[in-house]
């Protein structure tokens, strides 16, 4: 690349370079959807959606990426992704948020991009209920906490024992606690830097059990717990748990949000 006499890159040269790796990102592109078109084939009936891997796979290109920040990292795959998940089957997702209707919509677009088919519910259980009722249906509903009692549906005994609570939303950011989480009947999978979350009648079970955990939401029965790492449904420390209190219940796991400044 030609440099002026003072040693400054010459602006044609620096176009011609852009239009080069633009052309090569649009090559890698189109190469990656063909790829995704022939997954949906190589699952054999394999859930679509696998949030645990997703977040894997993006937490692991935002630290590689060294000075590009996690948050462009995240948007640009959130759409490739989307794009990919289009291709392979017929997710959707139900959206229930309150507040204003543009910043929802980021929220999501910013976590799941812009293809996937989308439908908005004035209630939560609405939401909730439809995508219960798809294969690859996912519920986008506000995080439990406060008024939010709709986690008590997936809770042992509850309405909606089959589904979980499997990702949060934003993906960056430095709070504990997200905005909003998406909801399925999909596997509770480990990602390598999670959150587990139970459900139970008496939280001094967990204690008992030596386990670090903060509470989340109570109503008058149910109380939510979040526990640092991933425990599956399975897992021993469950069924020490249910030893003490037979209603505890994992209800979901999520990948920790990436930190805006991974350095």
């Amino acid at each position: 690349m030609s440099k002026t006499p003072n040693d400054i890159p010459n602006i044609n040269d620096l176009r011609v370079e852009i239009d080069r790796v633009d052309n090569l990102l649009l090559d890698l592109i189109a190469k990656r959807l063909e790829l995704a078109g022939q997954v949906r084939k190589a699952k054999s009936g394999a859930r679509v959606w696998r949030p645990s891997r997703e977040h894997s796979l993006v937490r692991d290109l935002a630290a590689a990426a060294q000075d590009t920040p996690p948050e462009l990292v995240a948007r640009i795959w959130a759409e490739l992704m989307s794009a990919s998940l289009a291709l392979q089957g017929p997710m959707r997702l139900h959206v229930s948020l309150e507040g204003d209707a543009l910043t929802n919509g980021a929220l999501v677009r910013d976590r799941f991009g812009a293809a996937l088919p989308t439908i908005s519910y004035p209630t939560t259980s609405a939401a909730l209920a439809a995508a219960a009722a798809e294969d690859e249906g996912v519920a986008v509903i506000p995080a439990p906490g406060g008024m939010q009692r709709w986690w008590t549906s997936l809770a042992y005994g509850g309405a909606l024992e089959e589904m979980h609570i499997l990702a949060g939303l934003p993906r960056v950011g430095n709070n504990d606690w997200p905005q909003a989480v998406a909801v399925a009947t999909a596997d509770i999978l480990p990602s390598g830097d999670d959150m587990t979350l139970m459900t139970l009648k008496d939280p001094s079970a967990a204690l008992d059990a030596g386990l670090s955990v903060k509470l989340r939401a109570e109503t008058g029965e149910h109380s939510l717990l979040s526990l640092q790492g991933f425990y599956g449904p399975e897992s021993e420390v469950l069924k020490t748990v249910q030893s003490k209190d037979p209603s505890a219940k994992i209800i979901g796991s999520m990948a920790m949000a990436l930190p805006e400044n991974l350095t």
